[in-house]
């Protein structure tokens, strides 16, 4: 549940970096909101397009329920040494002083780390990725996982 203080509605040009967007019918999508290249970027987590993104500005033909200042929780039992290569798409990496999720342009075939969170203390040499991680608001008690990111499962 939300409080109404908690989200808004709008355009994901109107969402900041930090939120999460959840669909209101099924022609929307679920989508986080990172900062690449100091962009606001659409970071798709549904079905639909899943783990493409696209920069946020002048997007006003999409739009969801806006949920702000949303954090990212990894599961820690699925970490794996990012530094080989081949991380799946989705999975999130946590290396220098980034998180980011691994994603591709639309009509790409690369990836790219899209950045959600920054200026996290310095890592040592490498990184470390994750396949499992959550969405999520508020900490302690009063923490809500919004939406559940399995790359093992997902249809890449």
């Amino acid at each position: 549940m939300l409080a109404p203080e908690e989200f808004t509605a709008g355009t994901f040009a109107s969402a900041p970096a930090g939120s999460l967007i959840l669909p209101r019918n099924k022609h929307e999508a679920s989508v986080i909101v990172g900062l690449l290249d100091g962009a606001p970027t659409a970071l798709f987590l549904g079905d639909r397009f899943q783990f493409q993104y696209f920069p946020t500005a002048g997007s006003e033909n999409w739009s969801g329920l806006i949920i702000p200042n949303v954090r990212v929780e990894i599961d820690e039992s699925t970490a794996f040494d990012a530094a080989y290569g081949n991380s799946p798409l989705g999975t999130v990496v946590r290396a220098a002083t980034q998180l980011s999720v691994y994603a591709k342009a639309e009509r790409s075939f690369g990836h790219r780390a899209v950045p959600l969170v920054s200026n996290l203390p310095a890592t040592y040499d490498g990184g470390v990725g994750f396949t499992k991680w959550h969405v999520v608001l508020g900490a302690g008690a009063e923490k809500r996982i919004l939406l559940k990111i399995d790359v093992q499962t997902a249809d890449q």
